[in-house]
């Protein structure tokens, strides 16, 4: 069915990126691809040989309780997404663009987003190599899709990471401009048949355009590991990982007297473990001991906690399934100076027949801050409990032309100890309808 040819290339453009909010992937071996077989020839492709994916969004959004309990809104939502994804085996190159514009009703403005991927790998030999960047632009708090703004059609049957894995996800705040950016690397050198060591490293940046919309932050990361299949279905990693964080902007949302930024770092190892059990279930895990310090220990105390990361996918002809938990530390979404999160994330997707696909998703967030205010230094600060969740039902008219039905529930609450005002707080519903053309994916061809 044509019209859901674009989720092929956003996966793909989206596979390289670090957009675990933690900073702690599970390393794993990438393939290596080398020349063709003796005897054997392959065409020479063009380095800009590839395919081009693109489709226009047009649709209508009706927000209850965002903007306060009992008010509803009404905008309208112009939007599309083009990507390019390259032939060469050597350097495979991708990229992806998502914007669109959404034409407020009864006052509530005109606003636009846009996000931008793109990923570049070289593989020689026994090296591989990938840097990856990612950059949106959004007016509120990233929730699903490559758009990150609910009720805006993300092409595909099933949910996709976009935003809402990055900087600029996490805690759900009010409207406010926000730009976000992740800059990656990795390189990996295979030892021997089954063995590699690896290493990455990641810059981010999550910073509000509007007057006290939220906290700035910066991070920088770093890892590096040994990665061993035991056999076709178990591999194994051990990583040793460093993060720092940095905080800014308090004068305009804390006390008089309270320091305008905040560094705090994070240390740990963890073990890692990954199994396919059989050709539509796989699961993996990694966990280890996380030490965390800061400039100002009064404000941060040093602590010793841990990290955890474990996830299990389902995929078999029509239907997938997904689920996963993690614990750790992040940058606090802007409302908090740093927080130990426990994250939940579930999905499903299921093509029904040749014209209808469903797709369901669901984020369940506890955050707890890592500053602590008053005399009691051992309690956290801040506690916020967040759950948002997707649904949509998609149909195809045609071979290019499909329509569809989206609904996204967001809840949240917190105690006194959230000092920043941006923080979403109570339940609002989004409804969706929209229609979206996606033509048929184009060769560039050899030029």
């Amino acid at each position: 069915m044509k019209t859901l040819i674009p989720i092929s290339l956003v996966a793909l453009a989206l596979t390289g990126q670090s957009y675990r909010s933690l900073g702690q992937a599970v390393p794993t071996a990438v393939p290596v691809q080398t020349q063709a077989p003796a005897g054997t020839t392959t065409p020479r492709l063009s380095w800009i040989d590839g395919t081009v994916h693109y489709s226009l969004s047009a649709s209508e959004i009706v927000q209850y309780g965002y903007y306060g309990s009992g008010n509803v809104t009404s905008s309208t939502a112009l939007s599309g997404v083009v990507g390019y994804s390259s032939l060469s085996m050597v350097h495979p190159t991708s990229l992806l663009f998502a914007g669109g514009v959404v034409i407020g009703q009864g006052g509530q403005g005109t606003s636009t987003y846009q996000n931008f991927v793109i990923s570049q790998t070289l593989i020689k030999k026994r090296w591989v190599f990938n840097v990856t960047d990612s950059f949106s632009f959004l007016p509120q708090s990233p929730v699903t899709g490559v758009a990150g703004v609910p009720g805006i059609n993300s092409p595909g049957t099933i949910p996709i990471d976009g935003p809402s894995q990055g900087p600029a996800g996490g805690i759900l705040t009010y409207s406010g401009n926000r730009i976000s950016n992740v800059l990656s690397g990795t390189i990996e050198r295979q030892l021997s048949g089954r063995t590699s060591a690896s290493g990455s490293g990641s810059y981010s940046v999550l910073h509000f355009l509007d007057k006290n919309a939220g906290l700035d932050t910066t991070m920088i990361s770093g890892q590096v590991a040994i990665n061993h299949q035991i056999d076709r279905r178990n591999s194994v990693s051990l990583s040793a990982v460093y993060s720092t964080f940095d905080t800014t902007n308090f004068y305009s949302l804390y006390p008089p007297g309270f320091p305008n930024s905040i560094t705090y770092q994070t240390k740990g190892i963890n073990l890692s473990y990954s199994r396919r059990w059989t050709r539509a279930l796989s699961s993996d895990i990694s966990a280890g001991p996380l030490w965390i310090q800061s400039s100002a220990a009064p404000l941060i105390p040093n602590q010793l906690n841990y990290y955890l990361n474990a996830g299990l996918t389902y995929g078999r002809r029509l239907t997938s399934y997904s689920l996963r938990y993690t614990h750790g530390v992040n940058g606090g979404s802007g409302v908090q100076p740093g927080a130990l999160s426990d994250n939940v994330t579930g999905t499903v997707g299921r093509t029904f027949g040749a014209k209808w696909a469903g797709s369901a998703s669901f984020v369940y967030t506890r955050t707890s801050g890592l500053l602590a205010l008053g005399s009691n230094l051992n309690g956290l600060n801040g506690i916020t409990n967040t759950q948002y969740g997707t649904l949509q039902l998609t149909h195809g008219f045609t071979r290019t032309i499909s329509g569809y039905a989206s609904y996204t529930a967001q809840n949240q609450s917190y105690n006194q100890g959230i000092l920043a005002p941006n923080a979403l707080n109570g339940i609002s519903h989004i409804f969706g309808v929209g229609v979206s053309w996606s033509p048929q994916s184009t060769r560039l061809g050899e030029f």
